[in-house]
């Protein structure tokens, strides 16, 4: 009989965006793009054809600005993810005739979708229908205008509170960002889950709180925040698992992609 051996995790960027560029040149203001990337910085760049490999469609509408990027992803496969139902909202089962209102379907499927108002609009329309609502994402403005007019667009939509909108330089969200995601490693021998009182061992999925280390099982947390009624949804449209738990011991907010990301990352 063979021993099945552990499977070796990948390591996991701890960054990865979806962003959105606009053209500057005169005649195409109103045109933009949707792209996703590691790194937003260099990417401009090659789409500017400062460096090779930018994107041939953006060629003939160079120069052009970053207007916002969307961060914090679950993975890069499910960026990937966001990243086609933006530029296809038309095509995607997640922004389908059954999933968005009416009134906002004209503003989706219409011919005007390559316009700066129409991804904004679709972007907040894409924040409020599953799996989109649960993860726990970053949207990044460049500019004042921007920001305030996504704002409100985000606030029209109900857009969860969880999703951060900010008006930051994408440049320094890029470099204060970490390289890998932090690995919590194994658990010590005599850790026990502070809900159910079992030991802790690194087969079974775990978490830590950054702020007082007190641990637990991720299925243990999640199930205590169900009960504390803390999970958003109706009955019939709750989600798997929350967006937000809060430490059982000095209640500090965390976002559920991120224990997630530091049970499976490695340094």
């Amino acid at each position: 009989m063979t021993t099945q051996q552990p499977v070796s995790l990948e390591p996991l960027c701890a960054f990865y965006c979806c962003y959105l560029l606009r053209s500057l040149k005169p005649g195409t203001r109103n045109y933009v793009y949707i792209g996703s990337t590691p790194n937003p910085v260099r990417r401009l760049r090659q789409h500017n054809g400062e460096i090779v490999a930018g994107a041939v469609t953006t060629r003939s509408r160079r120069p052009w600005e970053m207007t916002l990027i969307v961060y914090g992803f679950p993975s890069k496969a499910s960026a990937l993810q966001f990243e086609w139902a933006w530029q296809h909202p038309h095509l995607s089962r997640h922004t389908s005739i059954d999933a968005v209102p009416f009134e906002t379907q004209r503003m989706l499927y219409g011919s005007a979708q390559k316009s700066l108002k129409t991804k904004l609009f679709t972007l907040c329309a894409m924040l409020v229908v599953p799996p989109f609502r649960s993860w726990p994402l970053q949207v990044v403005c460049t500019t004042p205008q921007l920001h305030t007019e996504l704002l409100a667009l985000a606030q029209q939509h109900c857009v969860p509170p969880h999703v951060c909108i900010t008006q930051q330089d994408i440049a320094s969200v890029f470099e204060q960002a970490p390289l890998r995601q932090q690995y919590l490693g194994p658990p010590a021998p005599s850790e026990q889950c502070s809900l159910c009182s079992e030991n802790m061992t690194e087969s079974r999925p775990w978490g830590a709180c950054n702020v007082c280390s007190i641990t637990w099982h991720l299925t243990c947390l999640a199930q205590h925040t169900e009960i504390a009624g803390s999970r958003i949804g109706s009955v019939d449209d709750k989600p798997l698992l929350p967006t937000t738990v809060s430490c059982t011991g000095c209640n500090h907010k965390i976002t559920w992609g991120d224990l997630v990301r530091a049970y499976v990352g490695t340094a």
